[in-house]
């Protein structure tokens, strides 16, 4: 017995926009692609709302009556929790259309490394290894930017390293060109290491006033973080602006 894939309008939908975006326009995408697509664009529809709450949050945290500990832990937790949730329902998809489709191996480290972004591997690098840097030699307060900074690196890398090490799900071409695509789209989607470059500011709202030794480092730190994470924006723009030809869906009329 053949599997089918199931997919809603919504999720066909969605998948035609996203297609359309990158160049292509198709009446009906295949169903691989729209069982893959789809799920992406409808979960991330609400992010507008949750980036208006995540502020609300941080602007209430960062109040003095707030514990210094307390400040770094619902920081990290908002920042991991939601986009987790969101991209446990794309996993969910994914193996759902992994059951209707040959199985293939997953592409070689190096391979999924370039798809993923070499700008974006820097960017988690640098946002991660800068900040435990900054916080064994500069923290005023280590304890929670050290717990703030392993709780970003866990859902952070429980979203790359599966974009680094998944087994393709394609069926031809057309849907293997997308299969490389959605690992650079998951990880900007829902590991946000950025935000966690931000901690460096929170410990050092602690301790004022700041002297030159203790500010230039942040300041460095941060402008850094921020420069590399625009270079990964820019990287995945480039790389995946239009689609190559292939087959995506019935042709539009």
């Amino acid at each position: 017995m053949v599997e089918v894939v199931w997919t809603t309008l919504a999720e066909r939908q969605a998948a035609r926009t996203w297609l359309a975006h990158y160049g292509v326009d198709v009446a009906e995408p295949t169903p691989l692609l729209a069982a893959r697509i789809g799920p992406r664009m409808l979960v991330t529809r609400s992010y507008r709302a949750y980036s208006m709450l995540a502020g609300l949050v941080w602007m209430i945290v960062l109040l003095p009556p707030v514990p210094v500990l307390a400040r770094f832990l619902v920081l990290a937790v908002s920042c991991v929790a939601y986009p987790l949730l969101r991209w446990r329902r794309v996993l969910q998809a994914d193996r759902a259309a992994a059951r209707v489709v040959p199985a293939r191996a997953r592409p070689p480290l190096r391979v999924a490394a370039g798809q993923v972004g070499r700008w974006y591997l820097a960017a988690v690098a640098t946002t991660f290894g800068g900040g435990a840097a900054l916080c064994a030699g500069y923290a005023a307060n280590p304890a929670g930017w050290a717990a703030a900074l392993l709780i970003g690196a866990v859902g952070v890398g429980l979203v790359f390293g599966r974009a680094l090490l998944a087994p393709v799900i394609a069926e031809d071409g057309a849907s293997a060109v997308i299969d490389a695509a959605l690992r650079a789209y998951d990880t900007r989607l829902f590991a946000l290491p950025l935000l966690f470059g931000f901690l460096a500011w929170i410990d050092l709202s602690t301790s004022w006033p700041w002297s030159p030794a203790r500010i230039l480092p942040v300041v460095a730190y941060c402008v850094l973080v921020v420069a590399v994470h625009i270079g990964a924006v820019m990287e995945v723009r480039r790389r995946y602006r239009r689609l190559p030809p292939g087959h995506y869906g019935t042709a539009a009329s």
